[in-house]
């Protein structure tokens, strides 16, 4: 089993997102990171410490790789459930397409995690 690639990008050069698994993003670092995620990271889970939207647009990437998150902590716990496949239920950031009446907009609601990322909005 090989091991995953997790790209932090307040630490990290830009030619160094290539091939990355996990990458965890600041809100604010949204415009500059997402172009660069989307090409040199298309398959990656995006673990956003905020809100997601700006990275979700930029990506276009399927709503169960894109994970907002309160803080740098809440994170380490997404890319921890991530990396390990933990199927772990988590509160996050995540954009809700009809799960507990929101449609269209990112909410905080329940999830399970995993290797893929979002597995499963949950209803309680």
């Amino acid at each position: 089993m090989r091991q995953a690639r997790v790209f932090f990008a307040a630490q990290g050069q830009p030619d160094e997102i290539s091939g990355a698994d996990v990458v965890v993003v600041a809100e604010n670092d949204g415009d500059k990171w997402g172009d660069l995620i989307r090409d040199r990271a298309p398959n990656a889970v995006v673990v956003v410490v905020g809100s997601p939207q700006a990275i979700c647009e930029a990506t276009l990437f399927p709503r169960a790789r894109i994970i907002g998150v309160a803080d740098s902590a809440q994170a380490d716990a997404v890319v921890d459930a991530v990396v390990n496949d933990l199927d772990k239920a988590i509160e996050v950031v995540a954009r809700c397409e009809g799960e507990r009446g929101i449609d269209g907009e990112f909410a905080p609601v329940p999830v399970r995690i995993g290797a893929r990322g979002i597995l499963e909005i949950l209803d309680a």
